[in-house]
């Protein structure tokens, strides 16, 4: 069984490694194990990260000042690190595993150990207040903010075999969905599996969408959505490269709102992957209603990428 060296938290990364965030809960083991998995396949090492997140209490006449650390938090701090090195351990025997307690925030502890890191991934919900160092606002701020791509893991937790289902990328023709799609093929390559490249368009009739459900023809639409076609395959070519030449993918051009659409595309799927800023149906994706529709709404992993 694999031991933990806890190391101190101004420790350098290694560069490229996969950081994972851990506080206990149900959510925080999934991320964990999903997390694991990905650095396996990366062929890189993993870092497990737990913040105490120590509350911050008001100070008259002062600035608020960050409650010590008792003994007994340090412990159980120590604990949850060792098991959660030991359940990697146990797993994958092979992986290089590194461990680190921070009394930062737990998002500014993340995005530190992200600075040189290929993948930071946070599970979607944890524990509470003081506890959960994912709760939402945690999960959307490191994925808006991170150095590298952020995946964020559902609450209950991804099957093994997500990881042979295709993967679903947002794009937009901007310059951060073609990052997003570049790391969409290179996901896909590792795991053995297809693409499917989607871009939601707003149709050039002022038509109400539920029109579209009856297929109505629109010439005016037709040639709209020949150019996001076009579009899409050109990103497609231009991202292609000798690792992911073989990568078969789809190519979705629909008109429906961003968040909807993505949803829709990601059943059945193992993976969405999403540029944190865009323009039109994914413009600020990470700060309005379709991040949080995205992120709070899909049982499976998203990837967020910045460019």
């Amino acid at each position: 069984m694999t031991s933990a060296n806890i190391e101190a938290e101004d420790v350098d990364g290694v560069p490229g490694e996969v950081v994972v965030g851990v506080d206990g809960s149900e959510t925080g083991l999934a991320a964990l194990d999903w997390a694991a998995q990905e650095a396996v396949d990366r062929g890189v090492s993993l870092r497990i990260m737990h913040a105490l997140s120590m509350p911050l209490i008001a100070v008259p006449l002062a600035a608020p000042v960050r409650l010590p650390e008792t003994p007994e938090i340090v412990e159980r701090a120590k604990a949850l690190v060792t098991y959660s090195v030991e359940r990697v351990g146990d797993r994958w025997p092979d992986l290089p595993v590194h461990a680190q307690i921070s009394s930062q925030p737990a998002a500014q502890a993340l995005l530190a150990a992200a600075k040189d890191a290929g993948l930071v991934v946070v599970g979607s919900r944890g524990l509470g207040a003081v506890g959960a160092i994912f709760l939402g606002s945690v999960s959307v701020r490191v994925s808006a903010h991170a150095a590298c791509p952020t995946a964020v893991v559902p609450p209950d937790g991804p099957p093994s075999e997500l990881r042979d289902r295709r993967v679903v990328v947002g794009v937009d023709g901007s310059e951060p969905s073609a990052v997003a799609l570049d790391v969409a093929l290179r996901e896909a390559a590792q795991r053995g599996v297809g693409v499917t490249v989607l871009d939601a368009w707003h149709s050039p009739e002022p038509v109400d969408l539920l029109m579209y459900d009856t297929e109505v023809p629109s010439p005016a639409r037709d040639r709209a959505e020949g150019h996001v076609v076009e579009r899409i395959d050109r990103m497609v070519a231009e991202a292609r490269t000798a690792a992911t030449a073989d990568v078969p993918v789809e190519v979705r051009a629909v008109v429906d709102h961003a968040a909807r659409a993505l949803l829709d595309q990601s059943a059945g799927a193992g993976l969405v992957v999403l540029g944190s800023r865009g323009r039109g149906g994914f413009r600020g994706l990470l700060l309005g209603s379709v991040s949080h529709a995205v992120l709070h709404h899909t049982s499976i992993p998203v990837i967020v990428t910045r460019a």
